[in-house]
């Protein structure tokens, strides 16, 4: 699934989403839950990857689903799950840093990682009004 969900992030909001007709519930919030640790690990995995390589468009479309789900395993009862959740989330927060300076919105990137992780925090957007 990972190998088509990074060629083409298009029908990605179905895994989200209910089924009425067969009665079953979306895939991915499903397994947060997974009593496999395996599982868990290798689904904030996935999606920390997706973000990762998906295009800037596609990362930030499809990021307020994703974020919330690898943020929910920082939780995780599991070191190993708590650990792949953190990388995860120092990958994509690095990735977003570079396309924050791709896009002009930071002049430079940050050497240090711990300010790469916060940037976020300090940029004010520009009111058009």
């Amino acid at each position: 699934m990972e190998a088509v969900l990074l060629t083409c992030a298009k029908g990605f909001h179905l895994l989200f989403e209910y089924n009425e007709d067969l009665d079953k519930q979306p895939i991915i919030p499903s397994l947060i839950y997974d009593p496999s640790a395996l599982v868990r690990q290798q689904l904030f995995t996935t999606l920390g990857n997706l973000l990762c390589e998906w295009s800037p468009r596609d990362r930030y479309e499809h990021g307020d689903k994703i974020l919330p789900v690898i943020l929910s395993g920082a939780f995780d009862e599991l070191p190993a799950v708590e650990s792949a959740c953190q990388s995860a989330l120092t990958r994509v927060a690095d990735i977003c840093v570079h396309d924050l300076h791709d896009a002009e919105i930071l002049k430079e990137i940050p050497i240090d990682a711990s300010v790469r992780k916060t940037i976020g925090k300090f940029i004010k957007v520009k009111d058009d009004n």
